[in-house]
């Protein structure tokens, strides 16, 4: 998550985080403001260079089982042109990650 979130309220994340996440992986200009609206339910957060860093890292703490998920929460002008650019980089890295475990998708 993270991003330029535009003045938005986080906090309604919280609640959702804690029923259905295993981590949050914080990326972006307000990364800290995501940060400190999740921080109370508990879940580990984790503050991450960049989106391939932050994929990485997903997949690192991903079981079977897991889905990871591209959730920005903000809008992505910050790092990258477009969503279709924010949203290449995440495939790229996906497949990359595959291709390190020997598989091709």
């Amino acid at each position: 998550a993270g991003g330029d979130g535009k003045g938005q309220d986080f906090t309604p994340l919280a609640e959702p985080v804690s029923r259905y996440v295993r981590a949050v992986l914080l990326i972006g200009k307000d990364a800290a403001a995501v940060k400190a609206a999740v921080e109370p339910s508990g879940v580990p957060c984790f503050d991450m260079n960049d989106l391939p860093q932050a994929t990485r890292r997903a997949a690192g703490l991903a079981r079977a089982g897991d889905c990871v998920l591209l959730s920005p929460a903000c809008a992505s002008l910050d790092m990258f042109t477009n969503y279709a650019h924010r949203a290449q980089v995440f495939v790229d890295t996906v497949r990359d990650v595959a291709l390190d475990r020997g598989v091709e998708l």
